[in-house]
This record gives C-alpha cells, structure tokens and sequence, in this order.
C-alpha cells in the first residue's frame, strides 16, 4: 500500500469517527445498530466498523474503542471476528459492546467452535478437513489432519494481515460476557434469535456456535 492511499485512509477513518459522534449528538441519522468486523459484508441498517474500505466506519479494533456514547446502541454482532483477537482484547471489545447498549440491548457474536473442530479432528473427519470448495480448491490448506487444522486455526488473514489469535469454545466466551455482566447470557441455534432478519446475518453452520446475551 503506498504512503498516499495510508495516509488518505487514516484521514477518512478519522472524519468517519467525527461524522458518527455527530450523528450520535443528533446531526443526521443515528446509528442503532453495529456490526463488529464485517469486512466488505454489509447489512442494512448496521453501521459496519471495520478495517475495510468498504466499512461505514474505519476503526482497527486491535487500537482503538467504539466512538458510540454510552448506552446509545440497540444491537451489536461480531460474527466469526473476535477469534481474531487476544483473549484480553476480546474481553476488552466485549466491555466495549456492553458499555454502548442500551440497557436491555443485544449482543450476539458467533465464533469457528473449538469443541466442534476438535471433535472432528480426534474423529478424523476426512470428509470435513478435505473438502473442496466450487471452484475446486481445498477449503483447508496442507496434506495432513494437522496441517488442516493448523490451516482452519491460524491460516486466514484478514485485511491488514490480522489472523486467529485465540479460538473459543462457547464455555470460554459466556464466562467472558457473564464477567462483563450481562443480565442474560446463551447458546442460540443457527439462525435461531431474537434479532430480526438474523438470516442476513449469521453463516457458516457447520463451525460455529451462536452467543446470544442481553444487557
């Protein structure tokens, strides 16, 4: 990436933070719902914060906190995203969800199941592990059962080169909400919620649990 395209990049990051406290303070309209690292996905009505150029707003998760006021959110979904972080800065964004809802507001993030993918691998699920995607590639890189799961745990990179970090199981990410203190905190079904259009949503059935807690 040249030093222009960096430097036009932070600039706009920086006037997208401005125009939401903006918005937040009444000028324009205001964002009620989020969604946490949706890379070039966007959902309508959601204010996607993301490192992408395509996100609403610019924000690397890894350095910087939400710019939404306390208590001013209705919903915030981080889906397949937090595993991209330290189990600390997890914990620290999870505070962060918790700090800009609305009390009585929704959280539902979904992780790549460590308890799943490890049941799979003791299995010796071929069948999962050497899969191929439509245009014929393999959807998870190496020869062997190890090289896969070492592929599935810390072989994608996002943009600005960010890979797995920490890969949850739904024990480990409930003790985290519960600690941050969410009245209300559980496993939820694949498309299965209380928040509407949850089909635009979530993805990846086969991998992932659903986390689903209320302020």
């Amino acid at each position: 990436m040249t030093r222009i395209k960096k430097i036009f990049i932070e600039l706009r990051a920086r006037a997208l933070v401005v125009l939401v406290r903006f918005q937040l303070f009444g000028f324009g309209k205001k964002w009620r719902k989020i969604n946490l690292c949706g890379g070039s996905v966007l959902i309508d009505g959601y204010c996607n914060v993301d490192l992408s150029p395509h996100a609403d707003l610019h924000i690397d998760l890894e350095r910087q906190l939400l710019p939404f006021s306390d208590s001013s959110i209705e919903i915030v979904i981080c889906i397949s995203s937090i595993n991209y972080f330290s189990r600390t800065r997890g914990e620290e964004i999870i505070e962060e969800a918790y700090r800009v809802l609305k009390q009585g507001g929704i959280a539902r993030f979904a992780s790549q199941d460590l308890e799943a993918i490890a049941k799979k691998y003791i299995n010796k699920d071929r069948g999962f592990f050497f899969q191929k995607l439509p245009d014929g590639r393999e959807r998870f890189a190496g020869e062997t059962m190890a090289d896969k799961i070492n592929s599935w745990f810390y072989g994608y990179e996002t943009i600005g080169g960010k890979s797995g970090k920490y890969f949850y199981d739904y024990e480990t990410l409930e003790t985290l909400f519960r600690k941050t203190g969410f009245s209300k905190v559980e496993q939820k079904g694949y498309r299965e919620s209380d928040i509407e259009h949850i089909d635009a949503i979530d993805n990846r059935e086969d991998q992932m649990f659903f986390l689903e807690a209320r302020k």
